[in-house]
């Protein structure tokens, strides 16, 4: 089974979150996301997918 496109799914869904608290928490400077995003400067798979799955790791926190 192939791995989803994890860049592709923090970009449909970092308008839901504070992308500064996510990079903190998963280890990411916030410059280097933001130079990703905005001016499509590189950005690993590895890292795209950490994001993700903080992400994920809020929202299920945050349904507690």
């Amino acid at each position: 089974m192939e791995d989803p496109d994890y860049k592709r799914l923090v970009v449909n869904k970092c308008k839901y979150f504070n992308m500064r608290e996510v990079c903190e928490k998963a280890g990411i400077n916030y410059s280097t996301y933001r130079g990703w995003k905005n001016n499509g400067r590189s950005f690993s798979d590895e890292k795209a997918k950490i994001l993700f799955l903080t992400m994920k790791e809020i929202c299920e926190k945050s349904q507690k």
